[in-house]
């Protein structure tokens, strides 16, 4: 069961908690809500990684995105006397922090001369 918990539906999930079988036992965590991107938005970022692959002759998508994440969300650190590189993956970004993912990637476009569907001058 998954149920999302506000300040005006607390006697909802005691309702529902009580439903459960008292002859087993039960697992509850309970989290800080998360926002997810929109089906719209993942969509529209995996059509403009799609457009930039082809624009920069990569093979595919994915290896697009890889090198997206290598560009925009790699970071470089220090673990004993070792500097390591990782990389973040979009799955773990929030709603806020991937709009400004997105605008990151639209603006490494546009610095390799990649225009937007959107800032093309139509007829």
């Amino acid at each position: 069961m998954k149920f999302t918990l506000n300040k005006n539906n607390l006697d909802g999930l005691v309702g529902k908690l009580k439903e459960l079988d008292q002859d087993k036992l039960w697992s509850v965590t309970v989290k800080p809500y998360k926002s997810t991107r929109s089906l719209d938005a993942n969509a529209y970022y995996w059509n403009l990684v799609a457009e930039l692959a082809d624009y920069f002759g990569l093979k595919s998508k994915d290896e697009m995105h890889e090198v997206l994440l290598y560009k925009l969300l790699s970071e470089e650190k220090q673990i004993k006397n070792l500097k390591v590189i990782t990389i973040g993956s979009t799955t773990k970004l929030n709603v806020k922090q991937f709009n400004e993912y997105l605008e990151k990637v639209k603006e490494f476009a546009r610095g390799y001369g990649f225009k937007l569907g959107e800032e093309e001058i139509k007829d």
